[in-house]
Order: structure tokens, then sequence, then C-alpha cells
């Protein structure tokens, strides 16, 4: 069964300058031998990146539009659509929003992302964005994006971890999920993906999703067992979130074989991984 990876940053030019690049090793937080740096990471690498994808049985990979503070910076929508148009097999795209900008320029940027080849979601950073009196999901002046979506009916991604806060100096509590709350409770219709969960609020996180039925957990790299927590999220996906949990490497910061082996080393129930490793995204990004 080929798998759907739904955080993969590949070695476009904006991300080589990021700290995902830079870095020979990646990450320093979440650094750990059982997940040694790819080779095409080390390389800035395309054709190692496909080779290693399909070593993995990774069909496509699913890049995230960014407009975020350094050290990880902006992703431009445009650069992303012409990598997707040259490997329309291999990758779909989300849309970043700039939150530095008007509402009216966001409801712009949404409609015509979602008129390009490939393009299955918007994607928003607000704790790290931008603009920096704009910090929660939660916050109203986010609320045009949200009903744009719905209109649309596309789901709209939220990054969170403690982590993202730590490398961009921002405060720790920007990354509780604890937002996510009343957006999904004002917007039922509106499918909410948290990229990484956001750890290690890991309960906090999960007592979202028991409430929320429209909120889908992505706990990419947080979900291998090194890291503390872990557990919980493979544990909740087991019995309750079993069409609500997708699968990411996290590519560069971690390799795709590991990774996907790392997911699949839980006890599942029947059925359970075919859906988080590719059933599940399918679902959510509309994908007949």
């Amino acid at each position: 069964m080929s798998v759907i990876d739904m955080r993969v940053r590949p070695p476009l030019p904006s991300l080589l300058r990021s700290v995902l690049f830079q870095s020979k090793d990646g990450v320093d937080q979440t650094r750990h031998s059982d997940f040694p740096r790819a080779a095409s990471a080390k390389a800035g690498s395309v054709p190692l990146l496909l080779e290693e994808m399909d070593a993995a049985d990774i069909q496509w990979g699913v890049i995230m539009g960014r407009n975020s503070m350094e050290p990880f910076g902006v992703i431009p929508n445009d650069e992303i659509a012409e990598f997707v148009a040259e490997y329309p097999t291999r990758f779909v795209a989300w849309a970043g929003l700039d939150l530095s900008q008007d509402p009216g320029a966001w409801i712009l940027e949404i409609q015509r992302c979602m008129k390009l080849p490939g393009f299955k979601g918007i994607s928003i950073e607000p704790a790290i964005g931008l603009d920096p009196t704009l910090r929660l999901a939660s916050d109203r002046r986010l609320y045009p994006i949200y009903e744009e979506c719905v209109r649309l009916d596309v789901p709209v991604n939220i990054t969170l971890s403690g982590v993202l806060q730590r490398l961009t100096k921002q405060p720790y509590e920007y990354s509780s999920p604890i937002q996510i709350y009343q957006v999904a409770v004002d917007f039922p219709k509106l499918d909410i993906h948290v990229a990484h969960a956001a750890y290690p609020w890991v309960m906090e996180m999960i007592g979202i999703a028991f409430t929320s039925p429209n909120v889908w957990l992505s706990p990419d790299l947080y979900m291998a067992n090194q890291l503390p927590g872990a557990a919980e999220y493979a544990k909740a996906a087991n019995n309750y979130f079993q069409k609500r949990t997708l699968f990411g490497s996290n590519y560069p910061s971690k390799p795709f074989r590991q990774m996907v082996s790392a997911y699949r080393e839980y006890q599942w129930n029947p059925g359970v991984i075919d859906g988080i490793l590719r059933e599940n995204a399918l679902r959510l990004m509309r994908i007949n």
C-alpha cells in the first residue's frame, strides 16, 4: 500500500535557505540517532529525494506553504506550484497565507491558489507568523479565512509545536492547541489539520479532537515512539481517531523509510494503519 506523507519539505530554493536545510544535521531539538539525516537532505537533491520516497513506498508528498518568522521564512506559493507542476504524480500542495496582509488579500490568494493544479488546502501558522499582533488561530481577524475555506470546501492546516516557538523565540504558550477549540466550534464544517499535533501538548490536543470531530491529528515526527508522549497519540488513533490521524515524515528533519517504520511498529487494530498512512489523507484532501 503506497503512503501519503503530509509533511514533506523538498529542496526548493526557499527551503534550502531555511534552518531545515542549512543545518547539516537538522533541528537540534528533534535529532535522534535512530533517524539519520537522509542523503538527499544533505545534498539538497530532488532525484535522491524521489529515490528515497520510492524506497519507502511514498506515492505523494504534501508541501505546505509558509509565511513565517526566521529561521523558517517564506515558501512562496508560486515556487511550490512550479515544483508540483514538474512532479504532478509525486507532490500536492497547500497554499500558505501571509497573515500580515489584509483579509481581502487572503481571500484572493485562497481563490487563486485553489485553482492551481495540485493545490488541496490552505495553511496558516499564526503562532510564528509575520504579524506579531496576531498569534492565535482563534483570533477573529482570521475568521474570513475559515469562512472562505468552508465556502470552497477545502481544509485548513494550522501548525503548532513547542519547538517552533523556541526556534522563533516566541512565547511557548502560543503553541497550545486550546486555540483550536473555538475555531472548531465556530466552524463545524471546516476540516482542521493540525501539523505537529501541537506537541508536546499531547493530552490537550487529544482532548480537543475528542470534543471536535472536525479536527484531524497529524503528529508527524512526534508519533515516533522515541519521543515521550508519542504512544498517547497512537493509542488515541487506534481507538478513537482511526479516521482522523495522518502520517507525516517531517522530511528533511527525518528520513522517510525510518518514519514509515516507526508508525508501523505500533500494535494497530485491523485497518487502522492503512487509514493513517493513506486513506485518511485522501479523504481529507478530497482526492478520489
